[in-house]
């Protein structure tokens, strides 16, 4: 199951941020405003408002639906996009919404 650390859950769901920066990567995020997100410990640098499922397909990462296409609205039903994140006591599966 895939687990994703949250240092700051102000942004949580849109995106999962972690507090602690490289200096280069904090360059990068204060030039394009983009914040570092973890998955499965691997750093990824995403935009505002980029959704968990975003952020693991931009890892390379493939996560199991059937209920979502970038074109249609949120669903949820099909409940295949299971994941875990640290710091969140229950199992996320509206990773899109």
């Amino acid at each position: 199951m895939l687990r994703l650390p949250v240092v700051n859950r102000s942004f949580f769901p849109a995106a999962i941020i972690k507090g602690a920066r490289t200096a280069s990567t904090a360059a990068a995020a204060a030039t394009t405003n983009l914040l570092e997100v973890f998955v499965d410990g691997k750093s990824v640098m995403v935009e505002p408002g980029t959704t968990v499922l975003q952020a693991c397909e931009k890892a390379g990462m493939q996560i199991p639906r059937f209920c979502y296409h970038e074109r249609l609205s949120v669903a949820g039903n099909c409940r295949m996009c299971l994941v875990e994140i640290e710091k969140v006591p229950k199992v996320l599966f509206r990773l899109h919404g």
